[in-house]
C-alpha cells in the first residue's frame, strides 16, 4: 500500500498547516476549513492530529512566534 505524497505532508506540522490555508481559500470560516484538514487526516491516519481548532490556533500561533 502505498500513501500519497499529499497525504504524507500532512503529518508533519507544516504540511497540515498548508492545507488548512488551502481550504481556508474554499471554505467560509477558518474553522470550517480546519474540520476538512481534520476529515482528510482523520480518513487516513485513524485519529485526529489536534483536539479542537482551539488548540491547532495556539500551536500555529507558538510557531509563527518563533
Amino acid at each position: 500500500m502505498t500513501i500519497r505524497l499529499e497525504i504524507l505532508v500532512l503529518l508533519s506540522p507544516n504540511g497540515f498547516e498548508d492545507r488548512f490555508h488551502h481550504y481556508c481559500r474554499q471554505e467560509k470560516t477558518n474553522v470550517k476549513a480546519y474540520e476538512e484538514v481534520e476529515k482528510e487526516y482523520e480518513s487516513n491516519f485513524g485519529k485526529r492530529r489536534y483536539a479542537s481548532y482551539d488548540s491547532f490556533r495556539v500551536v500555529m500561533s507558538r510557531r509563527l512566534k518563533k
